[in-house]
């Protein structure tokens, strides 16, 4: 195949993706999977492997890719940040080969996220006063061995009029900042060779004439927010009862600031594309229906309704079953006709389809354990049903129902459902 052809046949492949997106029928529902460790343990590696040596699982990702003809590609950037983590000292992870003992998994587990109660409740004060100052000094130090010194960071007071430089002064030449300073020079090393295998694999997706699906940045739900980073999932549920009106002034506080990071120019990142949402505490089982409405939709919507007044595409993963919530979610979709994607796991994507198909793009719903346990017949049979379902009009892409394929998948169910797509995707006008 040669340059041309390569570039005509991403071209082709985009066109069906962003079309389908924007509710056009293109010539085949796309598919567009996530992935995270799947690739490495097709290809023999293990979970420490992947995320301590990214050149080559870059490298082998590219092989077991290269099996599936898709319309967009993974970005696979999130596993590969083991040595990263090692020299930020991350306290909020563990991961397999860490090299803090306290943190370390087995070699074969993925990584793991950490909640706890970074923040007291009667903190919240302190956040709403000064949110910068409140982080730097408090919860950036106990996330962070590397950066425990930023607690002796001067406070605004301190930092302005004729003495904010000598307090600056001061600060940098403290023995435990210096010390900062230069565990944190050690962590570009980490960071450079992170971003030389994350270059190979897209140059090497692009030489094969597929696309790396354009990731514009990651968003979160405010509420989701405060309980994974800050306050954990206890803390926030008590917080609905005990602090409830700190609780939401802090959601409306991270809707801006969220949006101020994602408009900044990030090398992670594409300059378009989706804003993959992950959402975690809004599914039914979480909160009622009058909690979600008071506490975690009214910010998220904020969020992604700000995002879409820039022209960026929010993508929500409504991880969990979300058959309560779907009032709330084609209210909002018939508000936005063709600027989002919603991302199914385990909502009926058959009501979903039939209440707001003709407003928003939405994927997903293939389970996990059906790509895991198989056998490839009955995977082909419920795409087939889901593709039946879901194909008319546009506005579908299929893909797996928990973060896309999982890491124990087997290959010839992966196989199975994009086939499938090839086979039963196809739009005859």
């Amino acid at each position: 195949m040669s340059k041309k052809d390569k570039q005509e046949l991403m071209e082709e492949k985009d066109q069906r993706y962003y079309d389908a997106i924007a509710l056009k029928e293109p010539d085949r529902v796309p598919i567009a999977p996530f992935s995270t460790f799947y690739s490495a343990l097709q290809a023999g590696m293990t979970h420490k492997d992947a995320m301590y040596k990214p050149i080559k699982y870059a490298k082998n990702s590219l092989k077991v890719f290269e099996q599936y003809d898709w319309d967009q590609y993974p970005v696979i950037f999130i596993v590969c940040l083991g040595k990263l983590y090692d020299r930020l000292g991350l306290k909020q992870m563990k991961w397999p080969g860490a090299a803090d003992p306290e943190h370390r998994l087995k070699d074969n587990q993925p990584f793991q996220y950490i909640e706890k109660h970074w923040m007291e409740p009667e903190q919240y004060k302190d956040l709403l006063r000064n949110p910068t100052e409140f982080v730097l000094q408090n919860i950036v130090p106990a996330q962070s061995t590397t950066f425990d010194a930023m607690k002796l960071i001067p406070n605004a007071y301190e930092l302005i009029g004729f003495t904010g430089g000598l307090s600056m002064l001061s600060f940098i030449l403290d023995k435990n900042v210096k010390k900062m300073i230069k565990q944190a020079r050690r962590s570009v090393l980490a960071l450079i060779n992170f971003a030389l295998g994350m270059s190979k694999y897209e140059k090497g997706l692009n030489k094969q004439g597929n696309p790396m699906l354009q990731l514009r940045g990651i968003g979160m739900a405010p509420f989701d927010l405060i309980s994974d980073m800050l306050r954990s999932m206890r803390g926030t549920m008590m917080d609905m009862y005990r602090n409830p009106e700190e609780l939401k002034q802090t959601c409306e506080l991270f809707v801006d600031y969220q949006l101020q990071s994602l408009e900044k120019e990030n090398p992670l990142f594409s300059d378009k594309g989706v804003v993959f949402i992950p959402l975690h505490r809004g599914a039914d089982g979480f909160m009622s229906n009058e909690q979600f409405e008071e506490f975690y939709w009214p910010t998220l919507t904020d969020v992604m309704e700000k995002l879409i007044a820039r022209d960026y595409i929010p993508m929500p993963f409504f991880e969990g079953s979300y058959n309560q919530r779907l009032d709330y979610l084609e209210e909002f979709a018939k508000k936005h006709k063709g600027k989002m994607v919603y991302w199914f796991d385990d909502t009926d994507i058959f009501e979903v389809k039939d209440r707001m198909g003709d407003y928003v793009c939405i994927k997903g719903n293939v389970p996990g354990s059906l790509l895991v346990a198989g056998p490839p017949q009955k995977v082909e049979e419920y795409v087939k049903k889901s593709i039946e379902g879901c194909m008319e009009g546009g506005g579908y892409i299929v893909e797996g129902g928990i973060s896309g394929i999982p890491d124990e998948a087997k290959h010839e169910n992966v196989k199975a459902m994009t086939d499938a797509v090839h086979k039963y995707g196809v739009y005859r006008k």
